[in-house]
């Protein structure tokens, strides 16, 4: 169990990198269509990363299922990563939508990424490590939340991004 945690948590500041998929996950509901084209570009980059790696750099010889399985759980894991990453980097753009994201994403990313290393579990280490994050997220969420709402921050939606700082 030790194990599954630790290559998570090196998992997770390894793709904090997908900067393509976080930041649009945190800014699509500014302009859908832009940040869609974009996220889709940056999904695209991370499957196909991910294909590499299973089938040419770890020559591992998948079946279609097994391909179909590394697809879906590399899409999730992006984007559950990439709500997490997009999350920290935009809080103050949309501090109600964050609270929401940075949770999820920790709970898809962590699923994900337990699924796609493919750990041997008990089922008493599943339940236990899935209660631990969801815990987590739970009091991540309420932290969140109690910080959007939090009139001293001068937390306005649109943040820095929308007042041409950069």
């Amino acid at each position: 169990m030790k194990k599954a945690i630790y290559m998570y948590i090196v998992y997770i500041v390894y793709f904090l990198g997908i900067g393509m998929t976080s930041s649009c996950i945190v800014l699509m509901p500014f302009n859908p269509v832009r940040y869609s084209i974009i996220l889709s570009i940056g999904l695209g980059l991370f499957l196909t990363g991910s294909i590499f790696n299973e089938l040419v750099i770890n020559k591992t010889h998948l079946s279609t299922v097994e391909i179909l399985k590394l697809v879906v759980v590399s899409l999730t894991l992006a984007i559950g990563i990439g709500m997490i990453s997009g999350g920290i980097s935009h809080f103050k753009e949309s501090p109600q939508y964050v609270s929401y994201l940075i949770p999820l994403g920790i709970l898809i990313s962590f699923i994900s990424f337990i699924v796609k290393n493919n750990f041997k579990l008990s089922r008493k280490e599943k339940i236990i490590m899935l209660i631990g994050v969801a815990i987590i997220s739970i009091i991540i969420f309420v932290i969140l939340s109690m910080m959007a709402m939090n009139a001293s921050m001068d937390m306005q939606p649109g943040g820095d991004i929308f007042k041409g700082s950069h």
